[in-house]
Parts: C-alpha cells; sequence; structure tokens
C-alpha cells in the first residue's frame, strides 16, 4: 500500500506532538513494507525544498503561498493574522501543488493531520484525484482559529464571536471531503461532532509511541522529584505549576524540573533563579530526555485547554511515572485515577500544591501503580496503532473497489 501522508510540520521541523505521532506512524508502516510519502510544509526562504529520505520515509516539503509560515506566526500582527486565516480557508495553491503531488506519486489513500497551511483545499484536490481521504485531528484547528478553544485571557471559551462563529462552519462543512475522520481521544470527537462534523464515518484510534526498552533511572531517594515537559506556554499550565510550587512550605523535599521551550522561558528561568528546588533544562531530547524521564516520580500535565491525547500521558504510564494532570479535555480518558495518576480542577495552583505536598510527606499514594501504568503503555504502542490505521485504510479501499459502492 502506498500512503500520502500530510501534516504541516514533520521532524526535523517541530512545534509539538502531532508531527512525533505522524512520524511514528509513517515509519512503522514502512517497517511493514508500506510506501509511505509525507507532504510537509516548509518556509518561502527554504525553497526549494530537496526531497530527502528519512528513516525509510519519503519527505516533500513546500511552501503553501500565504502570509507567512504557519510555523513562524508568533509576533505577527493582528491584520496579518486575519489575511493568513483568509487565505487557509481555500488555499488553492496548497490544492494545486498536492495534485501534482499525487499526479507523481500515484498513492492509494491520502492521510491528512494538521492541515493549517494547506487548507481543506487539499481533501478536495484528493477526491477529485479519486483517494480516499483519512484525516486525522490533533487539535481544534477546525472549531477554532487559535486551535486552543481559548479566549484571549486564557479562559474555556463558550461564547465565540461572530467571526469565530462562521469560521467554524466553513471549516466543518469542509469535512464533507473527509470520507473518515479520526481522534486519538474521544472528548475531541465528540467536540466535532457537537459543532457540525460531516463526515460519513467517524472512529477513535488511540496515539502510539514506542516504548522503552528500560525505565530504571536515578530517582531520588526520600526526594520526590516533579516533572514538568512541555511547550513553554500559558496554555500548558505553566504559570499554574510555578504557583503550585511558590506554595509549598520550603522545608518539603522536593524538586521541580522543567523543559522546554516557548515564550514563558524568561519566567521559568526567573523561578528558577529565585528557588533552588527548581531546575530549568531548556529543550531536550534523546538521550537527555529519557534522562529526566527515567529520574523523575511524577509528571505534571496542569493544561488550561481541552486537551487531545497528550503523547506525556502516555510517556508518564511508559517511564513508570505517576501523573498528575488537569480534569479537562481528554486527560481523564487516559489516566486511571488513584492508579495511574491524580486529577485536580484545570488552574487550580492551590488543589495541585496539595496533591504535591501529600504525595511527598506520603500521605497519598498510588494503588496498584506498576499494573496500570504498564497496561496503559501497552495499550499505546506503534504497533497498535499501526495495525488499527491499516485495518481503516483497507476497510476504505474494499468499499472503493467494491462494484456496490459506485
Amino acid at each position: 500500500m502506498h500512503v500520502l501522508m500530510v501534516n504541516n510540520l514533520y521532524p526535523p521541523i517541530m512545534a509539538g506532538g502531532a508531527e512525533l505521532i505522524v512520524a511514528y506512524l509513517s515509519e512503522g508502516l514502512v517497517k511493514r513494507g508500506h510506501r509511505v510519502t509525507v507532504v510537509s510544509t516548509c518556509g518561502p526562504d527554504m525553497e526549494p525544498y530537496a526531497a530527502e529520505v528519512r528513516d525509510g520515509v519519503e519527505v516533500i516539503r513546500f511552501f503553501p503561498r500565504n502570509v507567512y509560515w504557519s510555523f513562524a506566526r508568533e509576533g505577527r500582527p493582528p491584520i496579518h493574522r486575519l489575511m493568513w486565516h483568509l487565505r487557509d480557508a481555500w488555499n488553492r495553491d496548497a490544492g494545486r501543488r498536492l495534485r501534482r503531488i499525487i499526479d507523481t506519486t500515484r498513492p492509494d489513500i491520502m492521510h491528512t493531520h494538521v492541515i493549517d497551511g494547506f487548507s481543506a483545499a487539499i481533501w478536495h484536490r484528493a477526491q477529485k484525484a479519486g483517494l480516499k481521504v483519512v484525516h486525522t485531528a490533533h487539535d481544534y484547528h477546525l472549531l477554532c482559529p487559535r486551535a486552543f478553544l481559548l479566549t484571549r485571557d486564557w479562559r474555556i471559551c463558550s461564547r465565540p464571536s461572530v467571526f469565530c462563529r462562521a469560521y467554524r462552519t466553513w471549516h466543518t462543512g469542509t469535512t464533507q471531503h473527509v470520507d473518515l475522520f479520526v481522534s486519538p481521544s474521544r472528548f475531541l470527537l465528540d467536540r466535532h461532532q457537537a459543532s457540525g462534523l460531516s463526515v460519513p464515518a467517524t472512529t477513535v484510534v488511540r496515539n502510539g509511541i514506542p516504548l522503552p526498552s528500560t525505565a530504571e533511572g536515578s530517582r531520588s531517594v526520600g526526594r520526590r522529584r516533579f516533572l514538568l515537559l512541555c511547550r513553554l506556554t500559558v496554555e500548558k499550565g505553566v504559570r499554574v505549576v510555578l504557583d503550585a510550587m511558590a506554595r509549598l512550605p520550603r522545608e518539603l523535599d522536593v524538586e521541580l524540573v522543567i523543559a522546554g521551550r516557548g515564550p514563558l522561558e524568561p519566567l521559568v528561568r526567573q523561578a528558577a533563579a529565585a528557588d533552588p528546588r527548581v531546575t530549568f533544562l531548556g529543550f531536550v531530547t534523546g538521550e537527555a530526555k529519557h534522562a529526566i524521564l527515567s529520574g523523575a516520580d511524577y509528571l505534571l500535565i496542569p493544561s488550561l485547554w481541552y486537551e487531545n491525547a497528550p503523547v506525556a500521558v502516555i510517556e508518564a504510564a511508559a517511564y513508570g511515572l505517576g501523573l498528575i494532570g488537569s480534569r479537562i479535555g481528554g486527560i481523564p480518558e487516559l489516566v486511571r485515577e488513584g492508579s495511574s495518576g491524580l486529577l485536580f480542577e484545570p488552574g487550580d495552583a492551590a488543589a495541585l500544591a496539595d496533591i504535591m505536598q501529600r504525595l511527598a510527606r506520603g500521605d497519598a499514594r498510588l494503588e496498584n501503580f506498576d499494573a496500570v501504568a504498564r497496561g496503559i503503555a501497552e495499550d499505546h504502542t506503534v504497533d497498535r496503532m499501526v495495525d488499527a490505521y491499516l485495518d481503516h485504510y483497507a476497510a476504505l479501499l474494499q468499499r472503493k473497489e467494491s462494484p456496490l459502492a459506485a
């Protein structure tokens, strides 16, 4: 089978967990003997971007003509952002260039993920070329211009503006060009269906990650080490964690390790400089990431937005870390409360501090943790994810070839 995989970014150009999942899926398909061609974006100054092969995956990148590259949106004035969204409603340039790639590579099926920059024009072009289209949603891009369903003061948006309602109506309407809509969480799928999703079929396929061969590390004895590993932005709850840490008694034997990069990095550096219990490592990957996951006791996911299916939750289970997370979005679907982790209301720094203090003092513990965490990790392997998608691809192609489908 030849799968045309589309995501706005692909390693080594990365912004979040979606790129990792797309890479794991693509490489997993290649290992099964399938051909995968990834189409991704690059900046206008990076064109022409030479096609490459990464771990057996063919990668083609181009700049879908627009006001700016979606990966370089930070600091853009509001008028530029508006112009970008208007063009991204239906980017004809992206559609034409994708059609040329389809004509050249002749895939059997197209699987899209984050299509910021490409727009739904690529779905229409693929269907006109006779391809079945699978789309996996990793955020709320189709429902919200900011993809978070948050207001500008970082609260859950319950009353979208006229512009946002028009945006949502248009984008959910374009899903008529998708044959199968996939979500890694039931929560995200329900939100899309409640907002007017118009596809013939939907399903949930859980994200899968490579499990570590060993999670043994240098966990401290006595001291409790809490880890915040994320993009350093407001919606990820960085300020909530710093507030919670400031509430903990100084004599409590705890350590907070923060790793990542983003706009709130100066705030994190300031906190680390002021409190010896806080360590900031910057962006980590590879062996450095493995080391900090292996050395922590608990992973913090204090998100303020409707998280879909954070890769970090699966990593916590795989590395034997207890999970302390916000009771929001798809996070509760991945946590067995009281066994693999504990939950608190989003934004409640006092509640988070209380959980951290009780765990550090031994007043709270996770029951049957090892077995439950291992079960969660084994349910989220790359092989399971690849198996699920292959089944869906085969079903769509069989329907396409059946005389009854005509």
